[in-house]
């Protein structure tokens, strides 16, 4: 027994009765139309293909297929980019390495994160406006007396 998406399970006996009273009914549409299948369908076709919302429909479906050839263009395109800059990255790091030996220097291999974890100072300046902005130097064990001394200065 098979079962198509919407219909009752149809045994093969089934489906062989309702083909003859298909090609019954065609044969008897044929007869009161004068016109073979064919034709009628040609004329169907010719009648949907006037209606605004047909015609409408076939609109939205020709600008989405070029909106998705578009698309998939760009996605190319964006891939392309960034295989390029992928092998521009790691050539750039062999010609570094090359140079850190030239220069007899050991290139580390390390990531932001790696860097993330060292903890870092942070100088508050105040500007004219009093709004503070924020420079990042890099060492935090370098803080001095001296330091909060310009602080005090600077505030003054």
């Amino acid at each position: 027994m098979s079962s198509l998406p919407g219909c009752i399970g149809l045994d093969a006996a089934t489906a062989t009765v309702e083909s003859e009273e298909i090609a019954e009914l065609q044969q008897a549409v044929v007869e009161e139309l004068g016109i073979s299948m064919e034709e009628l369908r040609h004329f169907i076709d010719e009648e949907l293909e006037k209606m605004d919302c047909v015609q409408q429909r076939k609109k939205q479906l020709a600008e989405l297929e070029t909106w998705v050839i578009q698309k998939e263009s760009e996605v190319a395109h964006v891939d392309q980019l960034f295989d390029d800059a992928s092998r521009a990255v790691t050539n750039c790091e062999s010609l570094v390495k090359d140079f850190y030996s030239k220069l007899g220097l050991q290139y580390r291999d390390s990531s932001s994160e790696d860097e993330s974890s060292r903890p870092t100072e942070i100088i508050e300046i105040p500007d004219e406006d009093d709004d503070v902005l924020s420079i990042d130097s890099g060492d935090a064990g370098s803080r001095t007396p001296k330091d909060q001394k310009l602080r005090e200065a600077m505030a003054a």
